[in-house]
C-alpha cells in the first residue's frame, strides 16, 4: 500500500529532474542567447549534469552529499557573475569580489572541517552563498524597477525572481535536514522527516527552474520550427503523385 511518505518522495524526485526544462529551452535558443544569458545556459547545464551524477550516486555510492557541495559553488560562482555584470552599483563591483572570496573560504571549510565532504550536507557554505544571491537579487529587482519598461517584459526581472524565489528557502532545507540527521532518530523517521521538508525545497526549486525556462522564451530560437524537421518531412517536398501510361497522365482532370 502506497503511503503519503512515498508519494510525496516520488514527487520530490520527479521534481529534481526540473533542471532538463531550461537547459532544453536555452538549448533551442543557444545561438541567439547573449554572452550574458549564456553563462546562465552554462548554469542549468550544470544542474542538468549535477541531477545525472546525483541518480548515479545514489544508485552506486550511497552518497550524493558530495553534490551539495559541489552545487552550492557552481551556482554561486555562475549567478553572481552574471549579477557582476548585470548591477551598475560600484559598491556590488567593489565589494562582490571579497564576499566570493569569503564564501569560498567557508566552501572549503565546510567541506573540510564542518559538515565533511561526505557526510554530512553544506549548510554553512549553502546560508553564506544564499545571502550573497539573496542579497544580489533584491538589488537588481530594485535597479529595474527603475526603468520605464515594465518588469515583466524584462527576462532578467524572471532571473531574479528565480534566484530571489529558491534562494530565500533552500538555507532552512539544508539546515533543517542538518538537525534532523544530528538528533538521534531511527532511520526510517530520518528519511520521513528529510522527505517533509524537502517537499517545499523541490517544489521551490522546480519554480526556479520554470521561470530560468520562461526568461529563454523571450530570445528567438537558433533555428526556424519547420527547418528543424526532418528533411523527408518539409511540407515544400510534398507532392502529388501523377499517375502516367505510356508518358500521358491517366487523370488529367485531377494531376494535370
Amino acid at each position: 500500500m502506497t503511503t503519503w511518505a512515498d508519494t510525496l518522495h516520488l514527487t520530490n524526485r520527479v521534481l529534481e529532474a526540473a533542471p532538463l526544462l531550461p537547459f532544453i529551452s536555452g538549448y533551442l535558443r543557444r545561438v541567439n542567447l547573449p554572452p550574458l544569458y549564456r553563462l546562465v545556459y552554462y548554469y542549468v547545464g550544470a544542474k542538468s549534469l549535477f541531477y545525472i551524477l546525483d541518480v548515479v550516486s545514489r544508485s552506486v555510492f550511497r552518497n550524493n552529499v558530495y553534490l551539495f557541495h559541489l552545487s552550492t559553488i557552481v551556482t554561486v560562482l555562475l549567478l553572481s557573475r552574471v549579477y557582476y555584470r548585470l548591477i551598475d552599483l560600484g559598491a556590488v563591483k567593489k565589494l562582490l569580489p571579497p564576499a566570493i572570496g569569503v564564501f569560498m573560504l567557508v566552501a572549503v571549510a565546510d567541506a573540510l572541517f564542518l559538515n565533511k565532504l561526505f557526510i554530512d550536507i553544506n549548510s554553512y557554505s549553502q546560508a553564506c552563498g544564499s545571502t550573497i544571491l539573496i542579497t544580489l537579487s533584491l538589488l537588481h529587482i530594485l535597479q529595474l524597477s527603475r526603468n520605464a519598461q515594465l518588469l515583466e517584459q524584462q527576462p532578467e526581472f524572471f532571473f531574479s525572481i528565480a534566484v530571489l524565489v529558491y534562494s530565500s528557502y533552500s538555507v532552512v532545507t539544508y539546515v533543517a535536514s542538518n538537525i534532523i540527521y544530528s538528533a538521534g532518530y531511527d532511520k526510517a523517521t530520518n528519511i520521513r522527516l528529510d522527505t517533509l521538508i524537502s517537499a517545499p525545497d523541490a517544489l521551490l526549486y522546480a519554480v526556479h527552474m520554470g521561470l530560468l525556462a520562461w526568461m529563454f522564451s523571450f530570445f528567438p530560437l537558433s533555428i526556424n520550427p519547420r527547418q528543424a524537421l526532418p528533411y523527408w518531412l518539409h511540407y515544400s517536398r510534398w507532392r502529388q503523385r501523377s499517375y502516367k501510361l505510356l508518358g500521358n497522365n491517366i487523370l488529367p482532370g485531377i494531376y494535370s
